[in-house]
């Protein structure tokens, strides 16, 4: 069902962006005295082919791919179920568990350190934590620790047990939520195309 709605949503992405390129063509050609940019003219085709890989480059590109592998591990490593279910698990994953309450602690500790005092690091040149390296690197910083934890509790609980599980757990969800790349490349392309058009 979920991949099905995927696909539609893909055929309408496509649809629109054929269409906009049709439009963006008629309309100029119609009424240049409007600003709207062809995308079937010299400069469309230059744009549409020297631009697609600038298009895809943002930053939701990049969490996207990092909340991916933390959602992978978080659920590869058994973490996921445990929180789920509350504290019914063996003694070894309630260890893992307390273990990973310790690591967020600390990491908690390190954080306030490097945020919370007046000329902290990783404040901004104002003193300020938004915006500043602090919170352009948050959700980096949010899935990496997830990681690190999902890896802690699945290697102590004993739900990993070697290298290969833990790549596995890091891995697997890219796999599953590779549909939803696919609409990522249609609508950033169609995104960056409205723009390019309307000469935003």
């Amino acid at each position: 069902m979920r991949n099905k709605v995927i696909a539609a949503l893909a055929l309408l992405l496509g649809v629109i962006q054929i269409l906009l390129i049709l439009v963006s063509w008629i309309v100029s050609a119609a009424m240049p005295e409007l600003a709207m940019r062809s995308l079937l003219g010299s400069e469309g085709i230059r744009w549409l082919f020297g631009t697609f890989t600038e298009n895809m480059q943002t930053p939701l590109l990049v969490w996207g791919l990092l909340a991916s592998i933390a959602w992978g591990a978080l659920k590869g490593s058994g973490l996921w179920t445990y929180v789920r279910q509350g504290e019914r698990g063996t003694y070894r994953q309630r260890f893992a568990f307390r273990l990973v309450l310790l690591e967020l602690l600390v990491s908690a500790v390190i954080i306030g350190a490097l945020t919370l005092p007046s000329h902290a690091v990783l404040l901004s040149v104002t003193g300020h934590l938004f915006p500043s390296s602090f919170s352009h690197s948050l959700i980096p910083l949010v899935c990496f620790l997830l990681c690190v934890i999902s890896v802690s509790y699945g290697l102590m609980s004993g739900l990993m047990g070697s290298l290969a599980d833990m790549f596995h757990a890091l891995s697997v969800s890219l796999a599953n939520l590779m549909p939803l790349w696919v609409l990522y490349v249609l609508g950033m392309e169609l995104y960056a195309s409205f723009r390019f058009v309307l000469s935003m």
